[in-house]
């Protein structure tokens, strides 16, 4: 029940930032990509619906990886940034994929893709960075509260 919870809080957590912030996206450059991509084929007016289901799909997705990627099982078998960096690779290959079935934008097009790799790559970076920390306040915390306990 834990393992669903946590599936369901990850996915729901991811969805709602994908959603954030293509809406903020769409109202600032909507018009401009509508020729670009399918996900701002509405302009600036709003985000398809298919979008919305397809970053759900995604967010779903991401969420069954980073529970398996954080289990126990992997826990023990590899080292904290050894399973962020298989994170990382699994997750951006997951993204090329919705990309590539989703028909977000061209194969071809080159600015979309840079522009997906250096966003990929900052907001992950930045999710890692603040996981890390909380993990570590979080052990703190624990390793305080057992030393009380002792």
């Amino acid at each position: 029940m834990k393992t669903i919870q946590k599936i369901i809080d990850g996915t729901l957590t991811t969805f709602g930032m994908l959603t954030a912030i293509f809406a903020i996206l769409t109202f600032f450059i909507g018009d401009q990509a509508a020729g670009i991509s399918t996900l701002f084929e509405s302009g600036k007016i709003a985000l398809p619906v298919k979008a919305i289901f397809q970053f759900f799909i995604l967010s779903f997705l991401i969420a069954l990886l980073k529970n398996f990627m954080y289990s126990n099982y992997m826990i023990k078998k590899l080292p904290r940034v050894l399973r962020q960096i298989i994170l990382f690779v699994l997750c951006f290959i997951l993204l090329v994929i919705m990309i590539l079935i989703c028909g977000w934008f061209s194969a071809s097009a080159k600015l979309p893709w840079l522009l997906t790799a250096i966003a990929f790559i900052l907001s992950f970076s930045s999710s890692i960075i603040i996981t890390t920390i909380v993990e570590k306040k979080d052990d703190e915390n624990m390793n305080s509260a057992l030393e009380k306990f002792k």
